[in-house]
């Protein structure tokens, strides 16, 4: 590998990690991931295939548009070095397809017509999760180096481990945000029920519980309710007087 092709990888190492920076976008990086894969490996074309959230494989990058078809009819035949990878979590070598016409009977057919003869695919883990699969295709019949696969390998790695660190980061986010939104949730139902007991006389338990029930009569989330009483859209139902509501009266 020349000083440039190591320039090119290192700098591709450092985007597939650096999953922090604002405005990180997936589908480039996948999309850089592939193209830095035909140009440092020497492959005639790349494509990553993960997983979706019920453990399906989908293509999600491709150098060319045979590649993105060849892995479509893939995934519709059940069949290929791309899923056997993601299910063994292994390295799969298909060096010379045309041997390999038993073992993957639709995708060996489909290759070749693309123009394909050599396949590899390479897992995209971190120790026991496996995303997806790293896809690499060849015109001519011909075995990778040991360096080479090396280089996939941890291409293919750091990619996962980009990715993995993407979706934590994503769903604490989306925890955080939440969490904010609860928080915020209590805090209007706490002024509207200062708002009721004030209107109505009540205590701020008796004030919540008619809150509550108001909002169960209307069939409606207790923070819309809350939220049109504190910003006084609200209406206060003049025949759920203070007497009617638990404990009233005692």
């Amino acid at each position: 590998m020349t000083s440039t092709n190591d320039e090119v990888l290192f700098a591709t190492l450092i985007e597939l990690a650096d999953t922090t920076t604002t405005g990180f976008d997936l589908v480039s990086m996948a999309d850089r991931l592939v193209g830095a894969c035909v140009d440092l490996l020497g492959v005639t074309a790349a494509g990553i295939m993960l997983a979706d959230q019920r453990k399906s494989l989908r293509v999600f990058a491709s150098s060319n548009e045979e590649t993105r078809v060849l892995e479509l009819l893939e995934l519709q035949n059940n069949d290929g070095p791309c899923l056997e990878a993601f299910s063994t979590g292994a390295l799969i070598e298909g060096v010379d397809l045309s041997k390999h016409t038993t073992r993957w009977p639709h995708f060996t057919a489909a290759a070749q017509a693309a123009g394909f003869h050599t396949a590899y695919a390479v897992p995209m883990r971190l120790r026991d999760q496996t995303i997806g699969a790293l896809n690499l295709f060849q015109a001519d019949v011909a075995a990778l180096s040991t360096h080479t696969i090396n280089v996939a390998r941890v291409l293919a790695d750091m990619a996962a481990i980009g990715i993995i660190n993407h979706w934590s980061i994503r769903q604490q986010e989306v925890l955080a945000q939440q969490l904010q939104s609860a928080l915020n949730t209590r805090v209007i139902i706490e002024q509207a029920k200062g708002v009721i007991a004030e209107r109505q006389g009540l205590s701020m338990g008796d004030a919540f519980e008619y809150l509550r029930s108001s909002a169960r009569r209307a069939q409606r989330p207790i923070a819309e309710v809350a939220i049109e009483t504190v910003s006084g859209r609200g209406s206060i139902d003049p025949a759920r007087t203070p007497d009617a509501l638990p404990g009233a009266g005692r």
